[in-house]
């Protein structure tokens, strides 16, 4: 739990902790502010988000969701009423759906990715085709293939820090430091009672939040603003782990359980993920101090309540309108046992964001 605060911590107000993509993005944007500085130019701040990287450690020891869909999913039957009782239908289907790799064997996962950046060369989305093999031994052992494509520019110019579309790049596990084979937090500590995981979330979302009062040096928030990040914390924690293809399916079936008891999350009944597939979704919108926001959602095959994706929108007020930008989404493609892992191209360097 420790670490994934920290995460939120070093990227202001508790936001989701960024893929190493977006990090490096971050990086080469604060030497361009920092280079306009200088020259009396003002750039505006920068932020990046993205998904929460993978947790590889509790994916192997815990056991993996299998996302499926076809004749094989079991139907609930008909719609749910409210989003407490789409999630608590996911968190059924979630806690039955795991997959083991045997010895010598892998999970393989397929996910399409889209990323977002923003600072002072504009708004952009990225699509990113990532692959990941896990072993069902040694951890090391472990591969991720991204394969870059096309660049949405939102607003400004065209981004200079970004990988060319067509861009293939290999991370071995323990390559890149918080890189998209890196433990987000210690999921597996989680107690599989929902009211419990909450609380415990809660907890530590308050005593993050205080701490990181004092290291600001803030002394004059309200209670309000003050609640407004604790429950930013808790939510952007749920939701991290229930994006996360690689969650247990333990722990997803209590992350799904406990968002359920959060009052502010609602239905919407027709999603569509990063893959182009139709799904009922759980909406949540967290609050940011200054009027602006952001919304996450889960999106679930309907009727079998399966977890197919996840996207995000980050709102904010501009000249007295307001306006909506799509953020970070993923959609799990595939997730199934392999025998083999690719061989890395001698030629391959290091990730360009690692």
């Amino acid at each position: 739990m420790t670490n994934e605060l920290e995460t939120i911590k070093a990227h202001h107000d508790s936001l989701p902790a960024p893929s190493p993509e977006a990090t490096a993005r971050a990086r080469a944007l604060i030497t361009e502010e920092t280079g306009r500085a200088g020259s009396g130019f003002r750039g505006r701040r920068w932020v990046v988000r993205a998904g929460v990287a993978v947790g590889l450690a509790t994916a192997v020891s815990a056991g993996l969701v299998l996302v499926r869909g076809g004749d094989d999913s079991v139907p609930f039957g008909t719609s749910p009423a409210s989003a407490a009782e789409l999630l608590r239908h996911a968190a059924t289907v979630a806690a039955r759906e795991e997959v083991r790799p045997g010895p010598g064997q892998f999970v393989y996962v397929e996910q399409k990715d889209v990323t977002f950046a923003s600072g002072s060369q504009g708004e952009y989305n990225q699509d990113v085709r990532r692959e990941v093999w896990m072993p069902g031994g040694d951890p090391g052992k472990a591969l991720t293939r991204s394969t870059y494509g096309r660049t949405h520019v939102i607003s400004g110019g065209r981004p200079e820090h970004v990988q060319a579309p067509g861009t293939v790049e290999y991370e071995r596990a323990g390559q890149c430091r918080g890189g998209s084979l890196g433990l987000p937090f210690q999921a597996a500590d989680l107690p599989a009672d929902p009211d419990r995981a909450l609380a415990e979330i809660r907890q530590a979302a308050e005593e993050f939040v205080r701490s990181d009062q004092r290291r600001r040096g803030e002394t004059n928030l309200s209670r309000n603003e003050v609640d407004m990040r604790v429950q930013k914390v808790v939510a952007s924690s749920l939701l991290g782990l229930a994006q996360n293809p690689l969650t247990s399916s333990r722990t997803r079936a209590t992350v799904f359980g406990a968002l359920s008891r959060m009052p502010t999350v609602t239905v919407v009944p027709n999603l569509t993920d990063p893959a182009g597939r139709q799904g009922v979704g759980a909406s949540l919108k967290l609050d940011a101090p200054g009027g602006g926001w952001e919304r996450g959602e889960l999106i679930f095959e309907p009727g079998t309540y399966r977890f197919l994706g996840y996207r995000s929108w980050i709102g904010r007020q501009q000249g007295g309108q307001v306006r909506e930008t799509p953020g970070a989404s993923t959609a799990v493609l595939t997730v199934k046992v392999v025998d083999s892992v690719p061989e890395v191209p001698k030629d391959a360097g290091r990730p360009l964001f690692c």
